[in-house]
């Protein structure tokens, strides 16, 4: 029996693929008690300044590889910081707290599909139905300019 681990949040987009600009998905594991999530809310788990969902469980923000331009889009669009700006916190947070950066994967829906209390994103294009849900759709830059 397949059950259902995930949820999501939807980011804009201003990558372009061959079908044109993508949403970017925040999805999450389904051991996480959460059916949406605010950018605030997401932008103080990937920067581990909340650690733990309500309830108690652990939060395990999931990044994209430093390399891969929906990293660079998250960055921009939730962190609000550059690569670089991004990796300066992370040296800072290091020395001052002992506190390490979330962890890369190079394929975050398996990923948050297998960890509990995870929470990463893709793009649209990569959603798989019940592998994860879906907490945050964050729309294409070009549905944005649409409004």
């Amino acid at each position: 029996m397949l059950s259902v681990l995930g949820m999501l949040i939807v980011l804009p987009s201003s990558t372009a693929h061959a079908e044109g600009p993508q949403d970017i998905l925040i999805i999450a594991n389904n051991s996480i008690p959460l059916k949406s999530i605010s950018v605030g809310e997401l932008r103080n788990i990937f920067l581990k300044k909340r650690t733990k969902w309500n309830g108690g469980l652990n939060a395990v923000p999931i990044h994209h590889p430093r390399s891969a331009k929906l990293r660079q889009e998250f960055n921009r669009i939730v962190l609000k910081m550059s690569l670089q700006e991004e990796k300066k916190y992370w040296e800072n947070q290091k020395i001052k707290k002992g506190i390490t950066p979330p962890p890369a994967f190079g394929k975050p829906l398996r990923a948050v599909f297998g960890l509990k209390g995870s929470v990463g994103y893709i793009y649209r294009s990569d959603y798989l139905e019940g592998v994860s849900k879906i907490i945050l759709v964050i729309p294409s830059d070009k549905q944005l300019e649409k409004k």
